[in-house]
């Protein structure tokens, strides 16, 4: 029988994590330390500061704006400032200029029948709606995980809500807390074997955001028929419903000029870090840095990954573990197979992040979890503190050139952590 969720297992605990990380007493005494300052910052910077401000965003800019230029019957992808603003004068009244989406057109038709609405309703009714995603997430992934002790559940909800993507992505009211809603339903129906609905739930995130295309290479790695037809199956039927006039724009002028890549700071993909290591310039948006030396490197790292994320998955697991294990490494490395990753779009590492968190403290590796912390830091305080750094405009050149890369360093650490843990997770051979 598997250990509670959180147990010190594994030899002694003093030995594992120390005297006083072994006391159960003095880890609740720290976890409230820890989340009384951390929910009020969450509910203050989450909830309470985003609806009593006017600060522009995501759905604002480009979500309702996009729907608004739906409704106006506008291109959305050649609406902007110059171009049919008058259009969307009623939708974004005060909050100023619209973005060109590089979303496909689902989103922005699923919002479009909210444009009639007051604006200032609809953006607090999607902040609400972010933070309810957001806790949605956090129940299924524990309950999937089976956890028991609310000593983890709460650290695990501490992870979340202080992880600097999460913030951004509420804050911003981002379709991406929705599709990380959705992961949630695909971890859980990944550990019961082939369902159709987790399919269906990684096709309606495929309709929002392509960036969770590797999922799909698992389901088909897995032999997940039902799940494979159903993601295919959701995703054509929404694409197909959703505005399907400017899917022709989409595929073949908005994806592509968006997945060419560039090297500017707020890209942590593995051809941004090539670009700027290459093309320093880059950094500062001096030109996309990407060129054919760039690309052929990020297609050879890309094979690298995939080839040594299969070798290390191996055969399908059974087991709910090692069920749990493939998923955490399929979030894992989604992100070093893309061109462009925003930093908001780490929010969905989320998944493995509580996945191998709650693996390494059940089998009681330290180094796992060491590993869990390290890339959680890198990907949070360090970039966040990276990015603030860039936009004051401290003039610290080399030190931007290694610190902007510190997301993607976090990235390639978690990925390393989930292989490690498939490792540790395989069953033992039958001796005798």
């Amino acid at each position: 029988m598997a250990a509670p969720s959180g147990a010190l297992t594994s030899g002694s605990p003093a030995r594992l994590w120390g005297a006083g990380l072994a006391s159960r007493p003095f880890r609740s005494v720290l976890l409230v330390l820890a989340g009384v300052p951390i929910g009020l910052a969450y509910i203050w910077y989450g909830i309470v500061w985003p609806l009593i401000s006017d600060q522009t965003n995501d759905f604002r800019q480009v979500y309702m704006a996009g729907a608004g230029a739906l409704a106006a019957g506008a291109d959305p992808y050649q609406c902007t400032t110059g171009v049919c603003a008058g259009h969307l004068q009623g939708y974004l009244g005060a909050w100023g200029s619209a973005y060109p989406p590089f979303y496909p057109p689902f989103p922005l038709w699923l919002l479009e029948p909210f444009t009639g609405f007051d604006p200032r309703v609809v953006d607090g009714v999607a902040l609400l709606a972010a933070s309810a995603f957001l806790a949605f997430f956090i129940w299924i992934v524990l309950r999937t995980l089976q956890v028991r002790d609310w000593q983890f559940a709460a650290l695990a909800v501490l992870l979340s809500i202080s992880f600097a993507p999460t913030l951004t992505e509420i804050q911003n009211r981002n379709f991406q807390i929705l599709v990380l809603a959705l992961s949630g339903v695909v971890l859980a129906a990944w550990l019961r074997g082939d369902r159709w609905w987790g399919g269906a739930a990684l096709g309606f995130g495929l309709a929002i955001k392509l960036v969770q295309a590797p999922l799909l290479l698992l389901s088909l790695w897995g032999r997940r028929w039902f799940a494979v037809a159903a993601a295919i199956g959701t995703w054509a039927l929404l694409w197909a419903v959703g505005a399907p006039r400017y899917l022709p724009e989409y595929l073949f002028q908005v994806l592509p000029a968006v997945g060419r890549g560039t090297g500017e700071e707020m890209n942590v993909a593995p051809m941004a870090a090539l670009a700027r290591l290459l093309h320093p310039g880059s950094l500062y948006k001096q030109g996309t840095g990407v060129d054919s030396v760039v690309l052929a490197l990020t297609a050879l790292a890309a094979v690298v990954v995939v080839v040594v994320t299969l070798r290390r998955l191996g055969a399908p697991r059974t087991d709910r573990a090692g069920r749990a294990l493939e998923m955490a490494a399929a979030f894992a490395v989604s992100p070093l197979l893309l061109t462009v990753v925003w930093a908001g779009q780490l929010v969905l590492l989320l998944v493995p992040i509580i996945v191998l968190l709650d693996f390494g403290l059940r089998r009681g590796s330290r180094g796992l979890v060491a590993a869990v912390a390290v890339a959680w830091f890198l990907m949070g305080p360090a970039y966040l503190a990276f990015t603030n750094a860039f936009a004051a405009g401290f003039g610290f050149p080399l030190l931007f050139d290694v610190w902007s890369d510190s997301a993607m360093a976090g990235v390639v650490v978690l990925w390393l952590a989930s292989l490690h843990a498939l490792r540790l997770g395989r069953p033992l051979p039958i001796s005798g």
